[in-house]
């Protein structure tokens, strides 16, 4: 049986731990569910959770990896072959996640590399991809509080318009982007 690699420090098997743990739906959609959801209240039932399922299973989960040395649908197949399925499950909702998170860092790339340029393009509704529902209020006053029915701030435009190209309705489907 040949020997099994070692983390160097206990700091970097924790840092990859956390690295598993912490995903981007953690840091970009925790804020607004916990706001949904009632704020601080919120996390009472999360921590508890947190404790009584989430840490458990992360742990059985790294130690039947790490016991049998073998990916998901292995190690799971060899603990309970009855079980193998819960193993593909695992993969395909990896996969399911992975290709919707995708998206958000495009965005996040798009948005990064927008500002870039000489006037951001989010500041103003002169561009040829603003909407008649495009209105920049200029005075110092809360955008929202003065907003007329049914128009978008610069920013929202720019969002609809230029990043996602959303078309009017489900009967024109638009352009592959």
């Amino acid at each position: 049986m040949e020997a099994r690699q070692n983390w160097s420090k206990k700091l970097e098997f924790l840092l990859a731990i956390i690295g598993y743990a912490v995903g981007l739906g953690n840091v970009w959609r925790f804020p607004y569910l916990c706001f949904r959801s009632g704020g601080g209240a919120f996390l009472i039932p999360f921590f508890i959770m947190l404790v009584v399922c989430g840490v458990p299973l992360a742990y059985m989960e790294m130690a039947i990896g790490q016991y049998t040395r073998q990916g998901p649908i292995g190690a799971i197949g060899k603990m309970c072959p009855f079980f193998k399925g819960a193993g593909v499950a695992t993969v395909v909702i990896s996969f399911l996640f992975t290709t919707y998170y995708i998206i958000i860092i495009t965005w996040s790339f798009y948005y990064m590399f927008s500002c870039f340029t000489d006037e951001l393009p989010w500041t103003h509704c002169n561009h040829t991809w603003n909407s008649p529902l495009c209105w920049l209020n200029t005075s110092t006053e809360n955008f929202t509080a003065v907003q007329p029915n049914g128009s978008r701030s610069p920013t929202e435009d720019f969002f609809i318009e230029n990043v996602l190209e959303r078309s009017s309705g489900i009967d024109e489907q638009g352009t592959f982007r």
